[in-house]
Parts: structure tokens; sequence; C-alpha cells
């Protein structure tokens, strides 16, 4: 029996190493496993590395091989679930429905037969569906903004439908249905797709969508503005969008395309729309034009058009030469109308109406010489005629003053001289016509700046605040209407003193249109610039507090809601600081000559510390918007919560809010306002501004700068202490009389002698570009073509003056009052040339293209703003005497010998044809406009002297 047990062992033994030596060479020979892989009966492999949501995949097992069972497990769970996906017993793995997160699922299995071998793994990224897309509803929609439904299949939450290749946002609502504002601004065919987002992006084959036009909308340009003188055309650019058919209908007045009444108005070939004014104004003169569609007729949009009076065209007169003594006078020209007035060298006489083309006035003549005959169409759109310059007979009269020194006098106190100026300050001198200025009422700009804001925009009702803020604060696309009223007021306003004065101390008390708080308020600048016109023949210390309080001065450095502060923050400095250096004292000690007091080393002494800015930073604090009776801190916040026509708190000067001023010590120029539980903002302001008015720098500062202005860049330490003792005395013991002021630097001896100025290197200063314009906008009576006074920008440094009112890059103006060019015969002297800080190369260049092209315009093309040379081109036969004129005018007679020559030459040379009436009237032209082009390209004219 054991000898049998025993063969039966050795052959188990032996059939076990006979199987297992079989066994070995044959997996040897295969290659899948090793006998040494510990994870022989457990391995695994996935055949792909991604799966797409609920699709499946076989996994290669050793089972097949080793006859050993696999136990399969997803992310550590026996079988998976739903979260992850699921697998079977033979290895298929199912993706699940939702991408898990993260995205990537482990499988991993083991055998039951070996629980501690290392088990097999693989891993599977699961990526989002292939969305697929069927339609899209509407199938088709027009311009504008549509809402969509896109249906479809294996969509999955943030996919995103494409619009022109263009993500747009999308709300899933399920795996079949998105939803998406697609905005479609133009018509036209387009490409909409879905997208799917990774893991596994990928986007639908796009559907095509056609856009159809929309809702029709009418756009108007009114490039030149709105008004038009009778008989002219007036152009409006019309887009119209939202329609295949971009036909309109016209009415004016609900009159389909008017009548000779109203005026025309016809759709031309390139979409614009030309109304032609009638012949008559109309009354009323503003008429109505209404655009309509024709694809959709409820929509429409209205423009308000000006019919103005024509523009007098005065030729000759009868007689045309004149006694001493009364007489009557018949003129003749064109464009008449009742109501018309002849005037003598600037003055209305009475006068008849006799017809379009003839009046007859009476004269009274008191002097031998020149009388200057013009004729003044009234309003709407009132319009002065050219010169026409008759003789006076009898011996030359003894003047007051030389028509060569008024003009010159007239070159400093206005925006340029004209004809009759010059003929009245020859007959009754300077201080007499210094005395007319002073006492004629202010041309105010604000009124007119607002009737065009309510002329060219929807009208609101007066309870309306939405609409009257809109209006008349939010409207910076209307600042041009401040621009046109400053043009036509430095051109054609008799205040003509006023006007130049005013502009000089908006040139001082700088804001500008740039900043766009400023801009977006038209009326609240034009009433800035109407308080500087007020103030320019009162008193200095009511100017520095109305500058201080306006808002638009609040708003440009940033006193307006200048709050208190608190541990963290400290009151805004930015006007205390300006106050002192730019407004009143500057920054070093002076002498009452101007000149700078030194120390005991030789050094400038300054005027002010940051402790003194810092001290009164804190009284500039607690003043905002006016709501008269509201001090909440809603009035304190909010602009314009009281607003409408004729008021609003862009015009009111600020008020204070006890509750926000700083209750602080105040230290500042040697004053001390102290601490208080009681805030007094007003107190405290009338402390501080009161400190700076009687500050022994004002006087010279302030005066130094106006004759720098007015009259020459270097004024002597004499001129300069002459002026400033009238500032502090004007002989009456009042302080800051600006009249006083204003008449001390114009009649001071260093303006008034021609002789000795002429002679001074020292002497004279450069006129600004916009200056150089308005010398010859008055010189040759320019009108308005569309009475509108619409010059655009004229900031362009090329085709433009480099320069524009109340539109200064900085506080410090377009020129600082101490710039010296550098490396110039100017710097060598030690001597400043303000206006030189705006002048290069392409500044000159940009003047002379400008006034090439204002002096060539007409009465049909060109600048809105145009002169028909009416006295000049009665001259343009006799050379000489048309050069006498233009240099009277534009020179106050002092151009040198060598320019008058050249000038002279230059007219000369172009020949007057004979025959052809046009062609002689051309050739006229031509000698005019050559002379007054030369004259005004010249450097001697850019100096006035």
């Amino acid at each position: 029996m054991q000898a049998k047990r025993a063969r039966l062992s050795v052959l188990s033994l032996s059939l076990s190493l006979v199987t297992l030596g079989a066994i070995i060479p044959l997996l040897s020979g295969c290659g899948y496993f090793a006998v040494t892989d510990p994870s022989f009966y457990a391995g695994i492999s996935a055949p792909v590395s991604t799966l797409r949501v609920n699709q499946q995949m076989q996994l290669k097992d050793n089972a097949r091989t080793t006859g050993v069972p696999v136990i399969f497990y997803v992310n550590g769970i026996q079988g998976g679930n739903s979260e992850f996906g699921t697998i079977d017993s033979n290895g298929l793995y199912t993706a699940p429905a939702i991408v898990p997160v993260p995205n990537t699922v482990n499988i991993t299995s083991t055998t039951a037969k070996f629980p501690n071998d290392p088990p097999g793994a693989a891993a599977v990224g699961v990526l989002n569906p292939i969305p697929n897309l069927t339609s899209v509803t509407p199938t088709a929609f027009s311009e504008g903004t549509t809402t969509v439904t896109v249906s479809g299949s294996q969509f999955v939450y943030g996919a995103q439908i494409l619009w022109n290749n263009t993500a747009v946002p999308t709300t899933f609502i399920s795996s079949t249905q998105l939803v998406a504002s697609i905005p479609a601004p133009n018509p036209g065919t387009f490409p909409l797709a879905v997208s799917n987002p990774n893991p596994g992006s990928v986007t639908t084959k796009p559907l095509l969508v056609k856009v159809g036009p929309g809702q029709v909308v009418l756009i108007l340009q009114p490039n030149e503005g709105t008004d038009v003188r009778v008989s002219n055309p007036l152009n409006l650019g019309l887009t119209v969008t939202g329609t295949d058919n971009p036909a309109v209908n016209l009415f004016i007045n609900g009159v389909a395309g008017g009548n000779s009444q109203i005026g025309t108005a016809v759709s031309n070939s390139d979409g614009s729309i030309t109304y032609t004014a009638p012949a008559v104004v109309p009354s009323p003169n503003v008429v109505q034009l209404t655009i309509v569609s024709v694809d959709n007729p409820t929509v429409s949009i209205n423009r308000n058009i000006s019919v103005l009076n024509p523009i007098p065209i005065l030729s000759s007169a009868t007689p045309n030469s004149f006694n001493v003594g009364t007489a009557s006078v018949v003129v003749q020209g064109q464009s008449f109308i009742s109501g018309a007035q002849v005037l003598m060298n600037g003055a209305p006489v009475p006068t008849t109406f006799n017809s379009g083309g003839q009046l007859t006035a009476n004269l009274s003549i008191s002097e031998p010489g020149t009388l200057d005959l013009q004729v003044l169409n009234p309003n709407p759109g009132p319009a002065t005629s050219n010169d026409l310059i008759e003789d006076v007979a009898g011996g030359a009269p003894v003047l007051p003053v030389t028509p060569q020194d008024a003009a010159r006098f007239l070159d400093q106190a206005t925006f340029g001289a004209t004809d009759a100026d010059i003929h009245q300050v020859s007959q009754i001198g300077f201080q007499t016509w210094l005395n007319q200025q002073f006492s004629i009422p202010q041309t105010l700009r604000e009124p007119g700046v607002e009737q065009a804001l309510i002329l060219n925009n929807p009208p609101c009702a007066a309870s309306d605040l939405k609409c009257n803020t809109a209006l008349f604060v939010q409207n910076n696309q209307d600042e041009i209407y401040v621009e046109n009223a400053f043009w036509q007021q430095a051109l054609a306003a008799n205040d003509e003193l006023r006007q130049r004065v005013q502009y000089a101390l908006s040139e001082q008390f700088v804001i500008s249109g740039t900043t766009p708080a400023v801009q977006n308020m038209p009326r609240g600048e034009a009433a800035y610039y109407d308080m500087l016109g007020a103030d320019a023949f009162g008193n200095f210390r009511q100017l520095l507090q109305d500058v201080t309080l306006n808002p638009m001065m609040g708003q440009f450095l940033s006193m307006l809601q200048n709050d208190k502060g608190d541990a963290n923050t400290d009151p805004d400095e930015n006007y205390a600081r300006e106050v002192m250096q730019l407004f009143t004292i500057g920054l070093y000690q002076l002498n009452d000559d101007g000149t700078q007091k030194l120390d005991s080393t030789g050094n400038p002494i300054p005027t002010y510390s940051n402790t003194d800015v810092m001290g009164l930073a804190k009284v500039f604090t607690g003043f905002s918007w006016n709501v008269p009776g509201n001090t909440s801190d809603t009035a304190w916040s909010n602009c314009c919560i009281y607003v409408g026509t004729g008021y609003g708190e862009d015009l009111l000067p600020m008020q204070a809010y006890p509750s926000h001023h700083s209750t602080d010590e105040k230290d500042f120029l040697g004053v001390t306002i102290p601490a208080s539980g009681a805030p007094d903002p007003n107190g405290d302001l009338k402390i501080a501004l009161d400190t700076l008015f009687n500050h022994p720098n004002l006087p010279a500062f302030f005066s130094k700068q106006l004759i720098q202005h007015l009259v020459t860049s270097n004024p002597s330490p004499g001129y300069v202490s002459r002026v400033a003792a009238v500032f502090k005395d004007n002989g009456q013991g009042v302080r800051g009389d600006m009249k006083a002021v204003i008449t001390a630097i114009l009649l001071d001896s260093e303006a008034r002698d021609t002789a000795t100025d002429a002679g001074n290197p020292q002497y004279g200063k450069v006129r600004e570009a916009l200056i150089r314009y308005t010398n010859w906008a008055r010189a040759f009576t320019a009108q308005s073509r569309t009475g509108s006074y619409y010059l655009a920008s004229t900031e362009d440094p090329i085709w433009g003056l480099g320069q524009m009112p109340m539109r200064s890059p900085t506080v410090f103006n377009w020129f600082a009052p101490g710039y010296t060019p550098p490396a110039t015969s100017i710097a060598q002297a030690g001597l400043v040339a303000p206006e030189m800080q705006m002048t290069n190369v392409t500044t000159v260049v940009g003047y002379l293209n400008y006034m090439q092209s204002a002096i060539g315009s007409d009465s049909k093309n060109g600048s809105d703003l145009f002169s028909s040379y009416g006295a000049e081109l009665n001259l343009a036969n006799t050379p000489d005497q048309l050069v006498d004129r233009v240099n009277l005018l534009l020179m106050a007679g002092q151009m040198d010998s060598t320019l008058q020559s050249q000038i002279l030459s230059a007219v000369s040379a172009i020949s007057i044809p004979s025959g052809d009436q046009n062609a002689i009237n051309a050739a006229l032209a031509a000698r005019v406009q050559t002379a007054v082009y030369l004259t005004m390209a010249s450097p001697a004219f850019c100096a006035q002297f």
C-alpha cells in the first residue's frame, strides 16, 4: 500500500511538471503576459483612451487566457454606477449619460483566486456628446435682436449657440432645445451652429439663417445746422436702415413736399434731403420737416428748420458824395427787406423801405472826410451788408484820433477793427468810446443756446424732469451751439469791449468743454461765459466769488461735492491750488510792478506752501448743486433734480451743505479760521476770498496778465505798476474796479504811444490764431450763409486754427503767460511770447490752410462765414488804394514798406480782362483775396503792435 501511494505521488508530480513545462513556453511565446507580472491574473487594458457619454467599450482582460474570473470596479465601485459608468463581468464598459467630475474614470480589476495580487487598471476620459442640430425657430427673422429656439439632440448644459461664428449668451432648456437672443443689426444670410463645451467640445455643421430688413430707422444728419436764409438750399444727410426700400415721403408743416410759402423739400439720389427756403420768411419763421418711411409709414422723424432773413447786398448810393449837414440818400442793392435800416458809421439812421433793391435814408453829417454806409436786415437772422465808403466834401477834419491809432486801439479793445468803429473812435476819442461801451447792455449767450437746444431736440413738458435733464444737462452732442453763439457774438455783438475782455477772462479763469462733465452741460457752459461777461465790468471780488461757486468750475476743478474728509481721506486740493496759482496771486511774491521779490540769496519767495493749500482745501468743502430749499444728501450727490426751461442746477451757483463742510482749523496765507463745532461754509468762504482779494500780489498778478491778453506780452514794470495802482484804488477808494483797470490798461501811455511802441522791439504780442480769424471776419463784415455762424471744430492743427474757445486742453489755457519759446531771439532777450506755445510747423500750415479757405469762401461755397468784400472790390482797379485799405483794417496802417511793395506787386500782377463781366469780376475778386491773404500770412500781421 505504501509503495502504491508513492507511485501515485510521483505520477502526480510528474504530471504537474509536464503540465507546467508545457504552459511556460506557451505563455512565453505569446508575449501577452510575463510569468513574473504580479497582475498576471487580473490584468486589463482599454482599446481607446476616451469615450463620449453613453458609448460602450470592451476591455481586454486575462480571464480568457488564465481561466481565472476577473472582478471589475469603476472608481472603486464594483460594477460601477450611473454616475461614473457601468461595467459587466465580461469587461463591457458603458459610459455614463452625463460627464462625471472629474471626467476621467478609473477602471480596476481583481480576481477572487488571487486577491493579494496587484489589481489591473485602465483610465478612460468621458467626453460630452456630439450635438446634432436639426432646426431653428423662427427659420428667418428681421434685423434687430430676435429670440430663437434651436432644436436637435445631444445638447448638454453649457452648450452655446454660435451666430456668424461668434458665441452668443445661450439658455439650456433640455438636451433637445436651446434658446438665445440673436443680435443681427444687418440683413443677410448668416450661419448658426451649436457647440457643446469641453471636455470634448465639438460644433455642429451650421444652418444658414436669413435675416431680412427689420424695424425702419431714420437718422437725420444736419451737418451744417438747421438754419437757412430765404431762397437758399439746406442739405440734410439721411440714413435709412431696417428696410430694403429707403424711400421716404417729405412734408413741410404737414404739406407734402411743402410749397412756396413754407419752403420745399426733395429727396436726392444719394439719399440726402434738400430743403429750399421760401423767398420770404414765413410766420412763424420755424417750419417743421417731417420724414416718413414709405416701407413703414408709422415710422417718421421731425426736424425744425429756422428760416432767416437774407444778407443784404449794397451796391451804390445816390448821391455818391456829400456835404456836411443833412442829406437824403437812396441806396441800391439786393435782398433788402421791410424793416431794413441804413447804417451810417455803424449807427442806424431813419430809413424808408422802397423795395427789395432800394432804401431811402436821412443823414445828418457833422464832419468832412468819409462816411461808411451799410444796410442791416432785421431779425430773424439779422445781417449786415458790405461797406460802401462815400466822400464828404470839405477840408480834412482835425480828428481827436487818427484812423490808424483808432484801428490800433480797436485791435486791443475788440475782436478786430471795422470801418464803422474806426470812424467812431476817430471822431469821439478813446475815453468817450470806452464810456459808451461800458453802458451797452450785455449780449447773453445762454438764452440762445437754450433756444437752440429746445428747437433742435424733442420738446419737454415743464414737469418732465427726465426729459429736461436729457435736454439741458446730458447733451454733449449739442455743445456746438455754445461755439456758434461765441462766433456770432464775437463778430456781431455791439458790446464789443465786453466781448473781448470776456474772452480774455475765459483764458485766465479756464473751464474746458474737453472735460465730459462740462461738455454735457452746454447751457451751463454758456452761462459760465455769460458770468465772466457780467463781471467783466464789475468788481474783481465779485468775479472771484462767482467763478468759485459756478458749478462748471466746480466740476472742472473738483470743488463741487468736495467733502470734509475723515481719518482716511483729505479734502480735494485741486481748486485750492489753482485759485492761488492761476487765478489770484501766483507762485511767487511780487512787487507792485509785477517783478518777483527775492530773498537774501537772490531766490524768488514762494507765495504759499502746501500747508496753505491744505488749509484752503478745507474751506472749499461743503458746496454742491443748488436745489433751492434742499440741502439733503440727495441734492448734494445728484444732478439734476431741479432743471427746466430757464432754470436748473447747471445755471445756479453752488450752494452750501453744512454737514459736508470741514469744521477743522483752517490755516492759510497767515489767516487762521479756528475749529468749530458749528460748520459755516459761507462764512469760511468769505474769509478765504477776502484774503485772496486783499493779498498784495493780486493787483500786479492779475493786471499784468490782462495787459498780456489785450496789449503786449512784455509790459514794462512801470506799465504794470500804474495799472496795479488803479486795481488797488480806482481813485474813489474802491479796490478791484474792473472798468477802471480796463481803462488804465487801454489808455496807458505804453499802450497808446504808437511811435514809441513801433520802435520798441520788446513791445507787442503774437496774435493767437483765433484772434487773427476774428480780425479778418470783422474787418470785412463776414456773414453767416446759414445764419447759424457754424464753423464746426476749429481745433484741428492741420486744417483748423489749432484753437477753439472754451476748449483748452488744460486749466493752464492754450498758452501760459510766462512761456518763452526756447532757442529763439525772444529767449535770448529774456522776453516771453505766450501765444508761441501754440505755434509750430503744423499750426502755421493749418492756419494758412484755414484762412485760405475762409478768405476764398462766398455766398454759395466754402465756409459758412464769408465776406463779399464790397468796399474792397470797388478799389480793386487801384491796387495801391486796395492795399492801403487792407493795411488800415488789418494792421492799423503799420505795414512796412517792403511788405507793402511785395503785396502790391502780387496784386498788380493779376490782370483785369475786358469784355466778359464774369471774368472781370473773378479777376477783381482774386486781387482782393490775394491782398487779404498775403497780409494775413505775413509775420508782421501775426504780431500785434
